[in-house]
């Protein structure tokens, strides 16, 4: 359970990615490595319950430590100097490690107390390891299926930590009417102390202030409001800008490329069809609804953000837009073969969490399948530093269609920052724009630094993005959101 919850806590602060789950998995992998050498160790040298429940209750202690320390993450971030990896793997270790060990020396002191003859080694160890595996898919289904979106991370993990305290007390010999008298001042030490922890551990998860307005399988989703505008945050960045006066007006930069793309193109009267991969706070759909009498289809993966923007940032159900709870690719891949679209929008991509199946040269080419002959594929793309990501991310789509321009979004510059760029594809000409990149540009710009293509076998999107991760971590916390070009 804490190595599923470890990614959500850890997201806002550093993002979702492979040296995430990497340095999670790793982190506690080791852990229980140590655990059960040192656990084993201890069920040697001095074996009992009243140990048993030390060590349950020290588990908690560590368990509870989680709460406190991601209370402010930025407080305890290894220093930006360090290498991307290295900061992943440092939040990782401070946080999960020691519970990770402790946790570990468990099952070595259950095997010993079980064990009860040398004749029955096999049966016992195999029937314990047994169990422990079986709780681990439990904890794994129940909080991957149910508990995070249901109560969020710190829940979870305060449960953990009262669970433990709980097992700390029925385990503690303390409380058997038959015992062994010098035994009876180290249980009650012991149970005294779980009590203890229990108070703080309600304690710490009641005065716990969640920025999230909600808490998905997949973001912290926060609403926010700036002057006439409602924000919508996931994780670390802003999706979403919306003006409470008039909700389908593009405000994003980005937005507006695609709107001037669009508009020059087909002009106001041609209804326009589209599909979005992701839905944000659903702008550019309620544009194309409203101003190009169009219907677009809508893969928002994220079940709450859709419910989010119909609470908050004023999305109605209309004929107009038609919203799917799934991932973009399978959606695409499984519609009618002559079902085709004017524009298809990629709007779900972050700057540090990139779900790399829909940056890849297959997905693509699902793209292009699914367009009119004449359509446009438009991705909104974050870079910054070498803009490595960005090159590649190009230079993949450049293998599939033969069209492809590079806007930079108006106010954000070039020059090492981390900016949005509106990257444009199609098998026929594309209506150039005033921010769009001439082509020698475009061309130089590639052949500055070596490309990757990007393909479902081979997407390093994650080193390609490294340089961006320090350099987010360089900047004040208010510059860590990308602010719209007004």
């Amino acid at each position: 359970m804490l190595e599923l919850v470890a990614g959500r806590i850890l997201a806002p602060t550093i993002g979702v990615s492979l040296y995430t789950w990497t340095s999670v998995i790793g982190v506690v992998l080791a852990g229980l490595s140590l655990g059960n050498w040192i656990g084993g160790k201890i069920a040697d040298r001095r074996p009992g319950r009243s140990v048993l429940s030390l060590l349950y209750l020290l588990s908690a202690i560590a368990s509870g430590l989680i709460l406190i320390l991601s209370r402010n993450l930025d407080s305890v971030a290894a220093p930006y100097q360090w290498s991307a990896i290295l900061q992943v793997l440092w939040l990782t270790v401070l946080l999960f490690f020691l519970p990770s060990v402790l946790l570990g020396t468990i099952t070595p002191m259950i095997v010993k107390l079980t064990l009860s003859s040398l004749d029955v080694t096999g049966r016992v160890v195999g029937q314990i390891q047994a169990a422990a595996t079986l709780g681990s898919i439990l904890g794994v289904f129940a909080t991957g299926f149910v508990l995070i979106s249901a109560f969020g991370t710190r829940p979870v993990v305060a449960g953990v930590t009262v669970a433990l305290l709980a097992m700390a007390i029925l385990s503690n010999p303390f409380w058997e009417r038959e015992r062994r008298p010098e035994g009876n001042r180290f249980a009650a030490n012991v149970a005294i102390a779980s009590a203890v922890v229990f108070v703080s551990a309600v304690v710490l998860t009641a005065t716990y202030n969640n920025p999230c307005t909600k808490e998905s399988n997949y973001y912290c989703i926060q609403v926010l409001q700036e002057g006439g505008f409602k924000l919508l945050a996931l994780d670390e960045l802003i999706h979403g800008y919306v003006s409470i006066s008039d909700p389908s007006a593009p405000v994003y930069g980005y937005e507006r490329v695609y709107r001037q793309i669009v508009d020059t193109k087909y002009g106001p009267t041609k209804a326009v069809t589209g599909f979005g991969i992701g839905g944000g706070a659903f702008t550019f759909p309620r544009y194309l609804e409203e101003f190009h009498h169009g219907h677009t289809t809508v893969a928002e993966i994220d079940k709450e953000v859709t419910k989010i923007a119909h609470k908050d940032f004023y999305l109605k159900d209309t004929p107009g837009i038609k919203i799917v709870n799934k991932d973009a690719r399978p959606v695409l891949r499984d519609m009618p073969k002559n079902q085709r679209f004017d524009v298809i929008l990629g709007d779900a991509y972050g700057d540090l969490a990139i779900p790399y199946h829909l940056v890849t040269r297959q997905f693509d080419e699902l793209v292009k399948s699914r367009l009119k002959p004449d359509g446009i594929f438009m991705a909104n793309i974050i870079d910054g530093v070498h803009y490595d990501f960005l090159r590649s991310f190009i230079h993949t789509v450049k293998q599939v269609f033969p069209y492809v321009d590079l806007d930079a979004v108006p106010g954000e510059g070039t020059n090492g920052q981390r900016a949005t760029f509106v990257v444009a594809a199609s098998s026929k000409p594309i209506p150039r724009i005033q921010t769009t990149a001439d082509p020698t540009q475009l061309n130089q710009f590639l052949r500055e630094r070596k490309a990757t293509t990007l393909t479902d076998d081979h997407v390093p999107v994650d080193q390609l993005l490294a340089p961006v991760f320090r350099q987010r971590l360089q900047e004040p916390d208010d510059t860590a959101i990308s602010q719209p070009n007004q």
